[in-house]
């Protein structure tokens, strides 16, 4: 008996195994198939490819001129937490420089031209990558800045600064498709006139105290922060002068390259904000999706036509001796206004202004704070 039960043991223990493995075997499949899930896009979707590692939408190309005499520094990648950053640096002499031609293009980031306070011209650049949702974080951040390929140049042409900031590739983390920031600082000597050119989609975009032979900044948006609605951050002119013309579109995109902004997304747009004084005879354009407010400083021998359209009932125009007209042409605008300083045609300065923004509040004005006095 005791032979018989031992032999009957055996084999139900035989008959187990089997079930045992197989019982593993589809735990494992499970377990497999379900952090896959976790990885990669559900059956039937496919990933955007603009939101992973992928060639940028800044196409440009190193400017003309003898290259200056550069110090650089280069922190290399450092990691914390899930960022990843670096942060290069470049400064060289332009004492015998006057004037020239800025460019800086970055997808994410913020973008800063400003004056410097002596002859020395200095570009900061703030590389960082964010690696959340990886199981391995400061490394998904760290290859999101190894996959992002920036471009710098400093060069001197017929005795003007060229400088030319651009990523030709923008890295993306995987799982989590977070993309690469460039933030550019860019400090030029205030002599002269610039040239200046942005194309940042991303966040804020601000040029400082410098005086602009012209100026064509494309945009989108600001910065986004989680649980924040909305977008934090404008395109913003603050105190420059204006002697050549200017042209602020934060919805148009760049043709062949980056598509329009949707009418449907266009009250997300960044909104502007331009204070500026006239040095001669220009026009300057605005458009986005987001309020617009502009304020020129007034002088006697300056004259400003101010149109501004929107499909809000927010259209504000105050002008000194400022004298209503009628908007010529077609308009897709509900709302328009057209103001005119007194004798605009026979002043020797003329500012033509256009501002647009369908969905937010217009603003233009031109008043002294006192009466203008002419000089004895």
């Amino acid at each position: 008996m005791s032979r018989m039960q031992s032999v009957s043991k055996n084999t139900c223990d035989a008959l187990k195994r089997p079930r045992v493995t197989s019982f593993r075997l589809v735990v494992g499949i499970a377990l497999v198939s379900a952090l896959a899930s976790f990885a990669a896009p559900a059956y039937g979707q496919r990933a955007d490819p603009r939101y992973q590692t992928r060639t940028s939408d800044c196409r440009h190309e190193p400017p003309p001129g003898r290259a200056l005499v550069v110090r650089r520094t280069d922190s290399g990648i450092t990691t914390r937490g899930y960022l990843a950053e670096r942060v290069l640096t470049q400064s060289a002499d332009a004492r015998l420089l006057k004037g020239g031609e800025l460019l800086v293009c970055t997808e994410y980031g913020r973008v800063e031209i400003v004056d410097s306070d002596d002859g020395q011209v200095r570009l900061q650049i703030r590389m960082e990558g964010f690696g959340e949702g990886s199981a391995l974080p400061a490394e998904a951040a760290k290859r999101v800045l190894d996959e992002t390929k920036l471009h710098a140049f400093m060069t001197a042409s017929q005795g003007r600064l060229m400088v030319r900031v651009w990523h030709s590739t923008l890295g993306f983390s995987t799982p989590g498709s977070q993309p690469a920031w460039v933030s550019v600082r860019l400090q030029v000597p205030a002599r002269g006139a610039y040239r200046v050119t942005t194309e940042a989609f991303h966040g804020l975009v601000a040029i400082r105290r410098l005086t602009l032979a012209g100026a064509t900044l494309r945009g989108n948006v600001g910065e986004k922060l989680k649980g924040i609605s909305g977008y934090i951050g404008g395109t913003e002119l603050d105190n420059v002068e204006l002697i050549g013309d200017v042209d602020i579109d934060n919805l148009v995109g760049l043709p062949g390259i980056r598509p329009p902004v949707p009418p449907n997304m266009a009250n997300l747009a960044a909104p502007i904000l331009v204070k500026a004084r006239v040095g001669q005879t220009c026009q300057l354009k605005a458009v986005t999706g987001g309020e617009i407010n502009i304020a020129i400083q007034p002088a006697l021998e300056l004259g400003v036509k101010a149109l501004a359209e929107s499909n809000s009932d927010r259209v504000t125009i105050n002008l000194d001796s400022g004298v209503a007209g009628e908007p010529e042409g077609e308009s897709k605008y509900n709302t328009r206004g057209l103001v005119s300083t007194e004798g605009f045609e026979t002043k020797r300065v003329r500012l033509n202004v256009h501002a647009v923004s369908g969905p937010g509040k217009v603003s233009i004005t031109s008043i002294p704070a006192a009466p203008l006095s002419r000089p004895l």
